[in-house]
Formats: C-alpha cells, structure tokens, sequence
C-alpha cells in the first residue's frame, strides 16, 4: 500500500490548509395559533396549523458548514418580522402563542453539493403575566430510535419549497443517535437543484409523526434558539458495540483542501483507546466481543484515549486522491466481560 495513504494520518496532520467553509442563512417562521383562536397549553405541545405565518430576522444569520455546532437565537419583541403566508401574516406577531413553523435555509451562496444539517435543544424562553422568566427545551431527540421523523419533516415535504431540492432520491430527516461531537439530534440531508442564490428549503413542522407543530409562547421578550450545525457526515458502517461507544466524521469533506474530524463519546472518563485505520473493504475480525471492520486492510493504530467526559477527537485534512479508509475505536471499559469497548465504524471517502 503506498504510504500515501499513511502520511495524512501521520507526518501530514494538519499540513492541508483546508478552504473556507461555505455558509447558508439561517432564520425560522412562526405561526400565529394563538390569534387563530388556538389556546396555549404548554411549549411543545401540538399547536395545530391554524393561523398566519411570519419570518423572524429573515436571513440574517448564516451556519458555516464546517461541522461544528453553532447556535442561533431568535427574539420574537426585537427581530424584524416579515409575513410569509396566511390570513393574519401582517409583518407583526399576533396573539401570545403560537407554534415553530419552520426552519428556514437559503442557498446564498450558491451550493450544489448536497448538505447535512443537524438541529438539537430546541428551546423557548418566555415570561408569562404574574411570572418570571421561564425556558423549556422542547427539541430534544434523545429518545427516539434512530431514523425516527421528529419535528423537521424531509425536505421535499414543504411545497413552497420542493422545486428547489433534488427529489430523486429525496431528502431525508430522522433522528442521528451517532452525534458523538453532541447529543442526539435531528438530522436532515437534500440538494439544492442548482446554485441559484435564492433557491431555499422550508424545514416545516408541519403535522410530523413525533413532536408536530409545536406550541411556543410569544409572550415577555419571547425567544426561539437552538443548536445547528451543517456539513458532510461520512457512511456509518455500524458494528458498534459491546459497549455503548459511537463515533463519527463530520466536517468540510475529505476532498483537497477539505477538512473532518473524528469524533467519539460514550467512553468511560479518561480511559486508555486506540483509533484504528483500515482500507475500506477487506476482512472484519471478531475480536474480545466485538467486531473491527475491515481489521484485514489496517494501515496504522493511534492512541486516543477519551477526555474527561468520555469523547475524544480527532482532525483528519482532506486529499486529492480518491480512495476509503475505516476508522474505529476501541476503550478499556471494565463493565464488558473482556474489558473492551467498541465504537461503530465509519467510512472515510477522501478526493470527493
């Protein structure tokens, strides 16, 4: 194998100057329920889809698409509002409740490579007449199975938007329990048709399976955040376990220029690991209860114990060259009945 395949990972880390990572706006519609004649009941609860719709601070804030987690934050008393559609979309927010409508993206800076976005702890802080300030965190995804459609419906759903997104294969959202750099989260994948500046996607809320339409207060100063973050995440290719490790690579890409990192968590704190690289494709081997993927085609092992949190990182630059590697974990964890443990494995597809 040539060492060229080796050097990144060792006399090369951190060599490639990785190119600025593209960005897309960011901003999220609320709909009017509560002036609809919708009562509120509680933050998150099925608010129904009654009501007009308005954009708070439309396209004012950008997501770099580098992989690391950013978060956004949306005033409903200070922002600006802008209608988008329905009877009582006026440029103001009506009434004391409504609900998160949708998440807004726009292409601004022309992409056409497809995207992966990932939302997390969705919250909303309010105070109420005769109360203080109150913050529930309505969005969280911790626990659903992996895959399961919670609050963001797939790209294509929204028709306002659908002509702007690749349908062939379509888009997709579902819960990514594989976060290792966060928490469980939603994650939604799509193409932009083409690299027209305004082209956009509506990631609506709109009667999801789980946690549909959901209820938020306008009321004291209200406001809207959560955690996002966007890139391209390589193929997992599972045999996680025993243990309850999971690792991933998210980033830029791992093309020239490009730059990922490896992540874990679940690891016992600060425990002694090793990162294994392997060629993609050739033979598993069942070891001390688990499995390394591809262990025939192993190029290289680093040490990586995990932190104090049980995570551990790991920068990997991009190349020209088109090839795939394998990368897994492994951790002392005395609770395994051979004292091991084993994070899933990822495919890593450098030079594209």
């Amino acid at each position: 194998m040539s060492k060229r395949l080796i050097l990144p990972f060792t006399l090369a880390l951190g060599a490639a100057a990785a190119a600025q990572a593209p960005q897309v706006q960011i901003s999220i519609g609320v709909r009017e329920t509560g002036a609809a004649g919708v009562p509120f009941t509680f933050v998150g609860d099925n608010g129904g889809i009654t009501g007009g719709i308005e954009w708070v601070n439309r396209d004012a804030q950008t997501l770099t698409l580098d992989g690391t987690w950013q978060y956004f934050q949306f005033n409903l008393a200070t922002d600006p509002i802008v209608a988008f559609a329905g009877a009582t979309a006026n440029g103001v927010i009506d009434g004391l409740s409504g609900t998160l409508e949708n998440i807004r993206v726009v292409n601004f800076q022309g992409i056409t490579t497809p995207i992966s976005l990932w939302i997390d702890d969705v919250q909303n802080t309010y105070t109420p007449a005769g109360g203080g300030p109150t913050t529930v965190v309505f969005g969280t995804f911790d626990p659903y199975a992996q895959g399961t459609e919670v609050m963001i419906q797939e790209p294509g759903f929204s028709g306002s938007t659908s002509a702007n997104v690749v349908l062939t294969p379509p888009g997709t959202s579902g819960v990514d329990n594989f976060v290792a750099a966060r928490t469980p989260s939603c994650k939604t994948s799509f193409q932009f048709v083409d690299g027209t500046t305004t082209r956009w996607v509506r990631l609506t809320t709109f009667n999801t399976i789980n946690l549909r339409n959901p209820m938020v207060s306008f009321e004291g100063g209200a406001t809207i955040g959560f955690w996002m973050r966007g890139g391209v995440g390589q193929p997992n290719l599972g045999s996680q376990g025993p243990g309850s490790v999971t690792a991933e690579i998210c980033g830029q890409g791992l093309a020239a220029n490009q730059s990922s990192t490896y992540y874990t968590a679940g690891a016992g704190a600060a425990v002694p690991g090793v990162m294994l690289i392997s060629l993609y494709g050739l033979p598993d081997l069942p070891i001390f209860g688990g499995n390394l993927v591809s262990f025939g085609g192993l190029l290289v092992s680093i040490a990586l114990p995990s932190d104090g949190n049980g995570r551990s990182s790991f920068a990997i630059p991009g190349d020209a060259a088109v090839y795939d590697l394998v990368f897994q974990s492994a951790f002392v964890d005395f609770n395994q009945p051979e004292f091991f443990a084993f994070s899933n494995a990822v495919q890593a597809q450098f030079g594209r």
